[in-house]
């Protein structure tokens, strides 16, 4: 059975190599799962809110948050898009869920060649904001662990974002393209496994499988009305998140 596995994973990997002449790509399904200190995130709710959502919030994080993610690549561009179909947090009104889904309902695109990305966020009271940026530089360092996932042996590497927040990556030797889920990418292999710790909740984006399609990647450059990299934008959701707490009477616990 071993040896049957084996042959598999090495004629996928086989097939992905000769189909990147052949316009074929690569289509990876992955599962984002969220840890959240509750306590933390209540502390961010307007007090005149915080009874009502807490309930709500505690059985969420309970159950767990979840989504499910779809990224198709060939190795020079991609596609990072959020599965439509709707997982059981989302169709019971999970809040943090579905707050993820409305932030992620556009793709992310990557143009792995240039080192670029692009988002386009539109959400009310957000102005279709293009960001348009390098991809991060994780200054990765490979180690020695190994672990399993989703029938291949990847290996473990450890990275900075922006020079702080910690990551960790596993990423398939033998599927040989630099992509990976989100904006994570940057190693000598396809990253099936990423986790990081990001405005005090844990997240990690394990890949569950993998396919190769004859089917080109096109992607359909999004309109915006206005352009800006990731530190502009951040700045500006500064002020919006500022506009918004003063809007809805402030509430929220200071430090």
């Amino acid at each position: 059975m071993k040896k049957l596995m084996s042959f598999l994973i090495f004629s996928l990997s086989l097939s992905f190599i000769i189909s990147q002449e052949k316009g074929e790509s690569l289509f990876i399904n992955y599962t984002q799962k969220i840890d959240m200190d509750i306590e933390e995130v209540l502390k961010n709710i307007p007090s005149q809110y915080r009874a009502q959502a807490e309930p709500i919030l505690r059985e969420e994080l309970k159950n767990g948050i979840t989504n499910n993610y779809e990224l198709k690549t060939n190795g020079k561009v991609s596609v990072y898009s959020i599965e439509e179909k709707l997982n059981n947090a989302q169709s019971t009104g999970g809040m943090i869920a579905q707050q993820m889904a409305q932030a992620d309902k556009e793709p992310l695109y990557k143009y792995l060649n240039e080192n670029k990305y692009k988002k386009l966020i539109d959400f009310p009271g957000i102005d279709r904001i293009l960001i348009y940026d390098s991809l991060p530089d994780y200054q990765w360092k490979v180690l020695r662990e190994t672990e399993k996932i989703a029938g291949y042996e990847t290996r473990k590497a450890t990275g900075f974002l922006n020079d702080s927040v910690s990551v960790e990556a596993w990423f398939a030797p033998k599927i040989p393209i630099n992509d990976g889920p989100a904006q994570v990418a940057g190693l000598p292999g396809l990253i099936l496994k990423a986790s990081f710790k990001m405005n005090g909740a844990d997240v990690t984006i394990t890949a569950n499988q993998i396919k190769v399609r004859d089917e080109d990647i096109k992607i359909k450059e999004p309109k915006a009305n206005r352009v800006m990299r990731q530190k502009e934008f951040e700045e500006e959701m500064k002020h919006w998140t500022e506009k918004m707490k003063k809007m809805h009477g402030t509430g929220v616990d200071k430090d």
